[in-house]
């Protein structure tokens, strides 16, 4: 009979081992393969979430600070911090000031629109001219007291 040498004895378990292992590892593999991007997806959108929550809580402790901050420290900060500092309230005046000259304007039309049709809208009496009816309440009798 032939004894098996030890070399090919170790060949044939290291083969057995292999053939045992190679399917656990593969379906390993290919489960991480398959789990990766969307827990990698996940895992950016905490991170971005956490840093924006992080970023204004920073932004609101810098600005209960007494005093404004330096100009040079602004500039330091990250965009995602300074983003969320408070800004001047510059938008409220000019959108004041923009409502102001609007209803400045309007009321200027106006008057000069009434200016426009002034007398010949008016509701005041007019003086009787000579192809007018007397008996209307809107006409006045004429000033020089030749009455007809």
């Amino acid at each position: 009979m032939h004894r098996k040498s030890t070399a090919e004895q170790l060949r044939d378990d290291l083969r057995d081992l292999v053939d045992a292992v190679v399917p656990d590892v593969e379906s390993a593999v290919h489960t991480i393969a398959e789990r990766t991007p969307p827990l990698v997806r996940e895992g950016r959108a905490v991170a971005v979430e956490k840093g924006s929550h992080a970023a204004e809580t920073l932004s609101r402790r810098l600005s209960d600070i007494p005093g404004a901050l330096p100009g040079s420290v602004v500039d330091r900060l990250p965009d995602a911090v300074s983003d969320h500092l408070p800004q001047p309230r510059r938008r409220r005046r000019k959108a004041l000031l923009v409502l102001g000259a609007v209803g400045v304007a309007v009321v200027v039309g106006a008057v000069l629109a009434r200016r426009a049709r002034g007398s010949d809208l008016s509701s005041y009496p007019r003086a009787v001219q000579d192809e007018a009816d007397p008996t209307d309440p809107l006409v006045e009798p004429r000033l020089d007291g030749d009455r007809d």
